[in-house]
């Protein structure tokens, strides 16, 4: 039997529209996660592939503080993550929900931070200044280490260049949120420099003798500003000073490592 070519044209659309129907529906049944992006990485997939399907795919992404952190710590590269923040299908609220219902009282201390900030390429850890309800973003100042060595006894100091952070506040007790715990991330009062044009904290001194010696390394009591700490729900660590600061210059110093200071990172600012 031969089929006519009205037929053949019917049996034609219908197969086609099966087809149409299959694909689409393979599609919509896949949506990206974190543990998917993670999984593609693991397979050898080049970052552009990925972000290629991220931005071709249905997605539902997890880019609240500790779901960025997961990822970085997974090895995705700064692009991956940024696409994953840009997608239409994020939402941009998911840090604020999670927040209990108990701190709707303080809005401006509960607002959702940035995701990714502006300025940034993708997520990192930072520090924010909370003021008029927005989250402004500390830049880690140039730094470096220098020794000096006298007869018998050694000295080092955590150097930052310029007399004054570029960054000012007038609040004489700023409320910061960082990701790193008090301890990891001390607020210290820094000097002026007597004769360059510099700041600078003392993070080793020694004494040498013939037959021994000290070593003292870190940020030293003196110059530890005391602060108030608090971890909210999105795991950040809310931080003021507990007694109002005199106008100068200050920072917060990343002290984990082989030595106080010795990672050179240091979130400056100053108080007018």
């Amino acid at each position: 039997m031969i089929a006519s070519p009205g037929l053949r044209l019917t049996l034609g659309l219908v197969m086609a529209s099966l087809m149409l129907l299959t694909a689409t529906s393979l599609t919509a049944q896949e949506v990206l996660t974190n543990e998917s992006v993670v999984a593609l990485k693991k397979a050898g997939l080049s970052d552009s592939l990925i972000i290629t399907k991220i931005r071709t795919s249905q997605a539902k992404f997890d880019v609240s503080t500790k779901g960025l952190i997961g990822l970085k710590s997974a090895g995705l590269s700064d692009q991956i993550i940024e696409a994953m923040v840009g997608h239409p299908g994020t939402p941009a609220s998911a840090p604020a929900a999670a927040a209990p219902a108990a701190t709707a009282a303080a809005p401006a201390a509960t607002a959702a931070l940035p995701a990714a900030p502006a300025a940034s390429a993708g997520p990192r850890d930072t520090i924010f200044h909370l003021i008029g309800g927005k989250y402004v973003e500390l830049r880690s100042a140039a730094s470096s280490i220098e020794t000096n060595v006298a007869f018998f006894s050694s000295s080092s100091e955590l150097v930052l260049k310029g007399r004054k952070a570029q960054y000012r506040v007038a609040d004489k007790q700023p409320v910061f949120y960082s990701t790193w715990p008090p301890n990891e991330a001390p607020l210290v009062r820094l000097k002026k420099g007597d004769d360059h044009d510099d700041r600078n904290l003392k993070i080793s001194s020694g004494a040498f003798h013939p037959f021994g010696g000290t070593q003292k390394m870190g940020v030293r009591s003196e110059d530890t500003i005391d602060v108030e700490s608090e971890k909210d729900a999105r795991g950040l660590f809310k931080l003021t000073p507990k007694q109002p600061l005199q106008a100068g210059e200050y920072g917060f110093v990343l002290t984990f490592g082989l030595a106080a200071g010795a990672s050179g990172k240091v979130f400056d600012f100053g108080v007018d």
